[in-house]
This record gives structure tokens, sequence and C-alpha cells, in this order.
């Protein structure tokens, strides 16, 4: 969560208003994006507080390693300690989780957890190999070489218009005649006609027959 506005460290007044008010006290918080702002005559140690993340911190980091993570699809929590945690607002509810509580079959629940906490550490890696993989086929362009056959993307003005919206978006395939070392190629139709201009990486894909 973030304080506004401040300059050099300090409170930055704004023109007085109606009722004499010269600061507006204002706060985001990261994860929801919501923003709450209000207009005080003068700002104190209290005010501050009052919205500053320390406030909060605690059960923002609870909520972190509580919450499944997109790279490794398991909560950080769990990874450490192989097993679920109990998060604070189904202990203030009384949950249903809270109210079945057993602690004789918990600990045997929680040592048989921790005889598998490796496998599920080996299970939240793999996931997070296969997201780094996803991520970097996405941003990083494929690597053609002379001969390769390729599908090319279809601009707006190349699509079929008599296709209307099931106009496809790859066109093709074309052989690559030349790798020009900069993240460009030269094309060729399989009939051996050229294709006058170059075309990028990001452009392309490789065509599997």
């Amino acid at each position: 969560m973030a304080f506004l506005p401040v300059g050099n460290g300090h409170p930055r007044a704004i023109p007085p208003t109606k009722g004499q008010l010269k600061f507006l006290l204002g706060a985001i918080d990261y994860f929801t994006k919501w923003i709450e702002a209000c207009p005080r005559t003068k700002i104190t140690t209290e005010n501050v507080q009052r919205f500053t993340w320390r406030n909060i911190v605690c059960s923002i980091l609870w909520a972190y390693h509580c919450t499944p993570q997109s790279t490794t699809q398991e909560m950080p929590y769990r990874i450490t300690y192989g097993a679920d945690a109990m998060i604070p607002v189904e202990v203030r509810e009384t949950s249903h989780r809270c109210q079945a509580f057993n602690g004789e079959q918990n600990a045997q629940e929680l040592a048989a957890d921790l005889d598998l906490v490796d496998e599920l550490r080996e299970e939240a890696q793999i996931h997070e190999e296969a997201c780094k993989l996803r991520a970097s086929r996405r941003y990083n362009p494929c690597s053609f070489r002379v001969g390769n056959l390729v599908w090319r993307l279809l601009g707006e003005a190349r699509k079929d218009t008599s296709d209307g919206k099931l106009a496809p978006t790859w066109g093709g395939p074309f052989r690559v005649v030349e790798d020009l070392e900069n993240g460009a190629y030269r094309l060729e139709e399989l009939s051996g006609k050229s294709i006058p201009r170059t075309w990028n990486a990001t452009h392309l894909k490789f065509y599997f027959s």
C-alpha cells in the first residue's frame, strides 16, 4: 500500500479548499488497485499510520504464502512445510476446518505430508521450469535455418475477407532461403517464387507437415 503525496520525504500541501483542507491523504492497495483518499487540515502521525502498509503487512505476507503461485502451481507455505495452512479468517469466523479439527489425526497427517514433501517440491520445480520455458518461447523469437518451412503471419490486408472472422491468421508454408542474422529472413514459395520483402522472426513460426 502506498502513501500519497510526499515531497522530499514530507507531506506536500495543496491549495486550501473549503474548510481549510490543505492536504490530501491517499492510499493505493497494490493487490486490488483500490484507491482511498481523504482531505485533512493537517497531517499527523495517526493519520499516516492509518494508511501505511505496516498495518496490513502481516496479512499480506500470510495471504501470499497461502496462495498458489502461477509459476509453481503451489503455495510457498506448503512447499516449505509440506502441509496446507489455515488462513486467519477461517479461525475468526469458525470455519468447518476449525470446528472439525482433530489434534491426533492432524499430527498423523502432518507426518505423512513430511514424507511426501520432497516429491511435492520436485513437482513444483517442474512446473516452474515449464513456466520459464513457456515465457522464453513467448518473448524470444525462434531461430530458423535455410531450408526450414515456416508459417507467415497474415496482416489484415492479406486475409481473405470472404471468410470473415474465420479467415486464417497464418499463411504458408514458405521456405527460408536466407538468414540475415539480425532476426530477419528472406522467404520463397514452395514453387520457388521469391517473396519480395524480408520477414522478422516474430512473424514466423515453424511449419510441421
